[in-house]
């Protein structure tokens, strides 16, 4: 009984882990709202999209 507990356990904080790295290589894609940002950086996407 406490080894299947055990294992339950490692299984979930293994799968935490995993979660954590593969949430963190998706804060590189944050975003920026427009009321953020800018004259000159809402110019310059505006130039680059035409």
């Amino acid at each position: 009984m406490l080894y299947q507990v055990g294992l339950i356990v490692l299984i979930i904080i293994v799968a935490l882990i995993i979660s954590k790295r593969f949430s963190s290589k998706n804060d590189q894609n944050d975003l920026i709202y427009e009321d953020d940002m800018d004259e000159d950086e809402l110019k310059l996407i505006d130039d680059e999209i035409d």
